[in-house]
């Protein structure tokens, strides 16, 4: 008797297996077939091409403060801050010196993998000049780093934009993000 439901147990177990498929390359959502939302799939990055803005102006920069004090002053270009479709955000960053000389750059930021670039530097008044070395670069994890202020303080929540819009970056800057208690990057 055991021998003979032991037989149609097994005749069962394999009818059953018999009508799977092997699983295909696309991962189903607990069974349905068509996609139901939920996280989307991770897409390759494509920049866009961008071009200079017009030079930063003497007036109207925002100030914002690193981490650790420092003796030179950085200022992000209200005008030039914008977020492109590639999920970068650019702007012109300008560092005043003690004496009084300028750096000013174009930099992106890339929130989702904590990266930078340099596209290029001013090199007077009005004019810009192509960084030689277009690539992307961590982040530095160091508090004294204006990046890492930029990255960590004023526009970045963890992996995301702290934002919707340009707007609101604009605001961070304008505002005191270290007195945030609502940011859960810290």
């Amino acid at each position: 008797m055991r021998l003979t439901v032991f037989a149609v147990v097994l005749v069962f177990a394999l009818a059953g297996c018999a009508g799977s498929t092997a699983p295909s390359g696309k991962s189903s959502q607990r069974g349905m077939t068509k996609d139901i939302g939920g996280v989307p799939e991770e897409k390759e990055f494509k920049e866009v091409d961008s071009e200079f803005p017009a030079y930063p102006p003497d007036s109207g920069l925002l100030e914002f403060y690193p981490r650790q004090k420092s003796q030179n002053r950085f200022y992000v270009d209200p005008n030039t801050l914008s977020i492109g479709p590639d999920r970068v955000i650019r702007y012109s960053l300008v560092v005043k010196s003690p004496s009084g000389a300028l750096t000013v750059s174009y930099e992106g930021l890339r929130c989702k993998t904590s990266e930078y670039k340099l596209y290029g530097f001013g090199v007077t008044a009005g004019e810009w000049t192509r960084s030689r070395n277009s690539e992307w670069h961590p982040v530095p994890k160091t508090a004294g780093d204006f990046r890492f202020a930029l990255y960590k303080d004023y526009f970045c929540d963890l992996e995301a934009i702290a934002g919707r819009n340009e707007r609101d970056l604009i605001a961070n800057l304008a505002g005191n993000p270290l007195n945030n208690v609502t940011d859960k990057n810290r």
